[in-house]
């Protein structure tokens, strides 16, 4: 059914609200997010927007889930990518994941940021909205990794060494993730999985807040060292 005037005017503002909130947040940091900035920008009263959002909360949330979403995407167009040029090559697949994954974030440092930054005071994202959209890029990797453990590319050598350096608690909270996320693998492929996206993850974080950026400016050539040396611990065979 087609979308009414009505309908297409409030979607047509609520997209001009979140575009405002966005350009506040890569200005002025979230600190810069305000219903009366956004209001400011497109010309009407505050009390306007509560026909749109419920609150200033609700437009941190919508900018979250969009950032997530935007994340995912990026991830899973880079793999899809790679599996389109080879569908067989699992390795390649997870170093394009992985590339992107980084790539997003430092070209979206004020997306990133809100994701991953210091808590915003008073804010708690909705467990609803946020969580199956942050985990994709994850789900996407440990989906690849999946794939690989079943082709049976995943060195038994590497898999009993990690298991050797596996405590009980951490594999039994290995064991819990894989259920809950339903991962059909064991404890020590999902600590292969895990160590990975830690590795590139607080790369990424340090890169993206300027932590690493003392240490080499730019990073590129350092990353993508760090992604050859994440597949080889994986133990993909080829």
């Amino acid at each position: 059914m087609a979308a009414t005037v009505r309908e297409r005017r409030r979607q047509e503002t609520t997209d001009a609200i979140l575009r405002s909130a966005r350009t506040h947040l890569e200005q002025a940091g979230v600190e810069g997010v305000t219903l009366r900035a956004v209001a400011r920008d497109l010309g009407i009263a505050v009390s306007a927007l509560y026909r749109y959002v419920d609150s200033r909360d609700d437009l941190l949330t919508e900018l979250l889930v969009e950032a997530f979403t935007e994340h995912g995407d990026a991830v899973d167009a880079a793999v899809d990518s790679a599996l389109a040029d080879d569908p067989d090559d699992v390795a390649a697949a997870i170093t394009a994941g992985l590339r992107a994954y980084r790539a997003w974030s430092v070209a979206h440092a004020a997306q990133f940021g809100l994701a991953f930054g210091a808590p915003v005071p008073g804010y708690h994202a909705p467990a609803g909205r946020t969580i199956a959209v942050a985990v994709r890029p994850g789900s996407r990797i440990m989906a690849l990794l999946a794939t690989a453990y079943a082709r049976g590319l995943v060195d038994d050598d590497v898999l009993t060494a990690r298991a050797s350096t596996l405590d009980d608690g951490t594999a039994a909270g290995f064991d819990a993730l894989a259920a809950r996320q339903s991962y059909p693998l064991p404890a020590p492929v999902i600590a292969l999985a895990v160590d990975a996206f830690v590795r590139v993850h607080g790369f990424t974080v340090m890169e993206v807040f300027g932590q690493l950026r003392p240490l080499v400016s730019p990073a590129d050539a350092y990353y993508e060292q760090l992604l050859r040396e994440i597949v080889a611990t994986l133990g993909l065979h080829a």
